[in-house]
């Protein structure tokens, strides 16, 4: 079975990582250009350095699980792996904003979830709990909105007011949440 897998060709081993082949090579030469010493391996503040240069910054908790994983020292193949999830993630992002979109009819940034007392009057809620294979039950919904509601008021609100009091949800800081998990 090993031989079998190194004979792969190079594109399915590459669509399996979720990299096209120019975001790899683009990704490798990126690596190879902060590896001088020619180490195969690049330290955690040289890490951040070139997250950073190609527009994904890392945060205290990124650098935190990527060192416990990798031993302080990060490889290629380590790195097109990282590359590969954020890509995967924006991707999803992406979809899962212009799913938001459908509900966000004025652009605001905002979709009505409803509050407890007026949710049947959501598009969002009526959607959710009505279409597709698995719709979800008020209890399900609930749950599914209680921690974006419990990190309540975001910034983008500027201060004014909670989704439980108008049933508006930022959907950028939801989905966010959502990626989280």
């Amino acid at each position: 079975a090993g031989a079998r897998r190194r004979a792969r060709p190079r594109a399915a081993a590459m669509a399996e990582s979720g990299l096209t082949e120019e975001q790899q090579r683009e990704f490798t030469e990126a690596f190879n250009d902060l590896d001088k010493n020619h180490t195969g391996f690049l330290s955690p503040f040289e890490l951040q350095v070139l997250m950073r240069s190609l527009g994904h910054p890392l945060t205290d908790e990124d650098m935190r699980q990527i060192t416990a994983e990798n031993d302080r020292a990060v490889t290629l193949a380590d790195f097109l792996n990282i590359m590969a999830k954020r890509e995967q993630d924006i991707a999803l992002q992406e979809k899962l904003k212009d799913a938001f979109l459908v509900f966000d009819r004025d652009r605001s940034g905002f979709i009505n979830v409803g509050t407890r007392e007026d949710r049947y009057r959501s598009e969002f809620y009526t959607q959710m709990t009505s279409l597709g294979p698995a719709p979800f039950t008020e209890k399900e919904f609930d749950e599914f909105m209680s921690e974006y509601m419990g990190e309540e008021p975001v910034l983008s609100r500027g201060g004014q007011g909670s989704a439980a009091e108008d049933g508006e949800v930022d959907y950028m800081e939801l989905i966010k949440m959502m990626l989280k998990k």
